[in-house]
């Protein structure tokens, strides 16, 4: 199988390119905070302007100077108020974008690619790396740009004042401003340690959560705990390590502005002693420093969040880069009305270098049909499910649904739906389940369908822990049917219910796979003797096909050693025609 090539791209780089759809507000916050940031220089200078006329006794005509400072000082306050809305602003909307983009990497590339993944480690780049993003674009790609051109204005004015004044300043500066990247390396691994650490730490939490009943019942709670809070002192030591170099990082940079303020200082009181610098300007040649320094920290400050920023932007990164498991169809096509299923000659391994594990399937479900996919553990009949499903494309063969390829079916959950043996319900109410599939259905002669008594109201915990095994069965059964969709998937869909229960329910299920093709993954005799026609998987070969009947004939056939018809206890026989007999088949793939 082979997928297109997605360019590379640098995480950061790809994220600042995220601002791209965004101009306008990203123009606002641009604006918004040159304008704060520069009228606080210009209310700074002219205060210091007033300051050192005022010392040295000049002539200043003072209204006119204190209105345009109260002026100045009104327009950083609004200023100020209106950059912090539009940056926010412009955060939430590329984070709302970058949400939307990994649901779509999510949808893309599920189930195939996440099954290798923790639900807490994928929780925690959903919610967690994605709002660590904000700082980056609400308090860093403006203000970065910002802080440079307030920079140059603040050596300029310097310049202006004496030509050895950024002499002493810009040097200065450019060390403020670079303290971060002389310890980036450092930041880097910090960052990347400090987000495996948040993911594990969550993932691990997430699974307590999830299996707290089995936990209790196994006495194994202490365990956990245990494991809890050894993930948190390590998450605790990198934090602090993390701390301690961030600590170090301000260290510096707060001594190179001393040593800048020092340095300015002594230039200033020795160019004023020598006539070059007029008294009355000594105060403003010192605020004008010192709000040259002051982006110069903003950028070091920015700069000291990278590693952080940069190990959550390379997580969403991956996430919503990954290819698609299977490729989009090329010629989109739609299956006959009625479709028929056909495994043609199917091979296929979960590694290009892993062991095949459908070895030239090739088998029929005709519409009207109920087909048992019988075999031992590891046969391949989840396999074969999973690649009607379309969440592998075969290496060979072919998959046809209603006479089309399956890979140019568009939409195939529209036209396959299945009732898993594991089912998974939503924390809501029993409708909102059904209607998973099919918003509009009615949702009451669904659950009539699956024999399911029970108000469409009533509330489902979540992974349905309020209803029963068999509950939970039903509504799966319920909402498969509430679809409508022409082929139906059947994973042991009564492995929780009672003989009485699964007796009305394969009645239900026989009348609705007249308009249906059916494709039972079976374990149970009496579910494997209702088939119309029976598949026998061993090995990932088909290894013998035909009625209950007809394959039961022999008794050293494959199914009837798998039901252990061959065996000589003479209840056997009687098991194999029975719902709860005691040959059952272990599923796998």
């Amino acid at each position: 199988m082979t997928h297109p090539r997605i360019p590379e791209r640098g995480p950061m780089w790809w994220l600042a390119g995220a601002v791209a759809g965004h101009r306008r507000a990203f123009a606002a916050t641009l604006a918004a905070n040159l304008l704060a940031q520069t009228a606080a220089l210009a209310a700074a200078a002219t205060a210091a302007w007033l300051l050192g006329r005022v010392l040295t006794g000049t002539p200043t005509d003072l209204p006119p100077v204190a209105t345009a400072l109260a002026g100045l000082v009104t327009v950083v306050t609004l200023a100020a108020w209106w950059e912090t809305y539009v940056a926010h602003d412009l955060a939430y909307r590329v984070l709302a974008g970058l949400r939307g983009q990994i649901y779509t990497a999510i949808a893309r590339i599920a189930p195939a690619r996440l099954l290798g993944r923790r639900s807490g480690d994928l929780s925690a780049t959903v919610l967690s790396d994605v709002e660590t993003l904000e700082w980056l674009f609400a308090h860093t790609l403006a203000q970065g740009l910002t802080a440079a051109v307030v920079l140059t204005a603040g050596t300029v004015l310097t310049a202006l004042l004496h030509p050895w004044l950024p002499a002493i300043l810009l040097p200065l500066a450019a060390a403020v401003a670079t303290v971060p990247l002389w310890l980036r390396r450092r930041s880097r691994r910090h960052g990347d340690e400090l987000r495996a650490a948040t993911a594990s730490l969550t993932a691990d939490v997430v699974d307590t959560v999830q299996g707290l009943r089995e936990l209790t019942a196994f006495r194994a709670l202490g365990r956990r705990r245990a494991l809890l809070a050894a993930r948190t002192r390590e998450l605790a030591g990198l934090q602090a390590a993390n701390a301690a170099r961030g600590g170090l990082e301000s260290a510096l940079t707060d001594l190179l502005v001393a040593l800048a303020a020092a340095g300015t200082l002594l230039a200033v009181a020795l160019l004023v002693r020598a006539g070059e610098l007029d008294p009355a300007h000594a105060p403003l040649a010192m605020v004008v420093a010192a709000g040259a320094l002051g982006p110069a920290t903003q950028v070091a400050g920015l700069l000291k969040e990278y590693g952080t920023l940069r190990a959550a932007a390379g997580r969403v990164h991956t996430l919503v880069t990954a290819p698609p498991n299977v490729p989009a169809p090329a010629e989109p096509a739609t299956p006959a009305p009625a479709p028929a299923v056909v495994f043609e000659d199917v091979r296929f391994r979960y590694a290009p270098d892993g062991p095949e594990v459908l070895r030239g399937v090739s088998f029929t479900v005709r519409h009207g049909q109920t087909v048992a996919l019988v075999g031992a553990s590891g046969a391949g009949k989840t396999t074969c499910v999973s690649l009607l499903l379309r969440y592998w494309d075969p290496d060979g063969g072919r998959i046809l649904l209603g006479g089309v390829p399956l890979d140019r079916v568009a939409d195939v959950p529209a036209h396959v739906t299945v009732v898993p043996q594991d089912v998974h319900l939503f924390a809501g109410t029993v409708e909102d389940n059904v209607r998973l599939g099919a918003p509009d259905a009615d949702v009451v002669p669904a659950l009539a369908a699956a024999h399911l008594a029970i108000d469409p109201d009533t509330p489902v915990g979540e992974r349905g822990v309020t209803l029963s095994g068999g509950q939970r069965a039903r509504v799966a059964v319920a909402r498969a049917l509430a679809t409508g969709a022409p082929v139906l998937v059947l994973d042991e869909a009564v492995a929780n219910l009672d003989p009485g229960n699964e007796a009305r329910l394969a009645a239900t299920l026989a009348a609705a796979a007249q308009d249906r093709a059916t494709l039972v993954i079976a374990h149970r005799p009496a579910t494997i003797r209702r088939a119309d026609h029976i598949v026998v998987l061993d090995a990932g070969r088909v290894v013998a096909q035909g009625t209950f009947a007809d394959l039961t004939a022999d008794p050293d056939g494959p199914l009837a050693k798998l039901l252990g018809l061959d065996r000589p206890d003479p209840g056997a026989a009687a098991e194999a025609g029975g719902s709860q007999g005691a040959g059952v088949i272990a599923e796998g793939r």
